[in-house]
């Protein structure tokens, strides 16, 4: 996150038999085979998007009392076949800033709004940019996940969804807050602070996937920052042209990718 930051400012765990939810595994399990269908659907098939994200950033190299807070948002977004389009704003206070997005093929591509020049890096690095949007991730924390919820009715939109609480398995924290620790003495610190709940609600009766929200919190080991996010991503099925990545992007690190 650290990296990332940067740029913005210019093994598998198992639940018991009866889990922490309470629900009997097996049926943990038909729920998260359920979910893992959604999800890959949504990304193979064909989709339109919309995204809101909200990132707070607290101690570590910022003063005492105060907080760097970001809002992004994507209100046309298309996905198909494992890749995604997209315009991305950043605000900040009174100001923001605007980027033409791709995620193809496990990387990020990435441009201002009104340049020419693409660049690319790694989306693994990126994740906190838009972890909702991250659905092959999400598919595979559901898959892998210490508990998942029951549906239960919620109203989105215009109409129903059934939501379900996903509880993402200790291993899949630092993918989610793209955070890399180095050794098991900081693993251990950043696992302590870290906490993640994934909602996904399937529409009604269709099944088909119709929202994501993700919040996230942990600390950094390296310097003591807290980062908090909230990332809401809303879908509808869709007939979605090819998504292609540019041939001419300049691979950059991750740090660098929105400078």
């Amino acid at each position: 996150m650290k990296r990332i930051t940067a740029g913005l400012l210019g093994a598998v765990l198992l639940a018991a038999a009866c889990g922490a939810t309470g629900r009997p595994q097996a049926d943990q399990d038909r729920d998260g085979q359920l979910l893992s269908g959604a999800l890959r659907t949504a990304y193979a098939d064909g989709a339109t998007f919309k995204l809101d994200q909200q990132l707070m950033l607290t101690g570590g190299d910022i003063p005492s009392g105060q907080a760097f807070q970001l809002h992004a948002t994507v209100s046309n977004g298309v996905l198909r076949d494992g890749a995604a389009r997209f315009a991305y704003r950043i605000e900040q206070g009174q100001q923001h800033a605007d980027y033409d997005m791709l995620v193809v093929d496990g990387r990020l591509y990435a441009k201002q709004h009104s340049s020419s020049a693409w660049k690319t890096t790694p989306v693994g690095e990126t994740t906190t940019l838009f972890p909702s949007l991250r659905l092959d991730l999400v598919r595979e924390t559901v898959l892998l996940a210490s508990s998942v919820s029951s549906g239960s009715l919620s109203r989105i939109d215009e109409g129903f969804a059934r939501k379900y609480a996903v509880r993402p398995a200790a291993d899949q924290l630092e993918q989610l807050q793209s955070m890399p620790v180095g050794g098991t003495q900081a693993e251990q610190a950043f696992l302590k602070s870290a906490t993640a709940e994934l909602d996904v609600y399937l529409l009604f009766p269709s099944n088909q996937l119709g929202r994501v929200d993700v919040v996230l919190s942990g600390v950094d080991p390296s310097n003591g920052e807290k980062q908090q996010i909230q990332s809401r991503l809303d879908l509808r099925s869709s007939r979605v042209g090819a998504i292609q990545a540019p041939v001419d992007a300049q691979a950059v690190a991750p740090g660098d990718i929105l400078t």
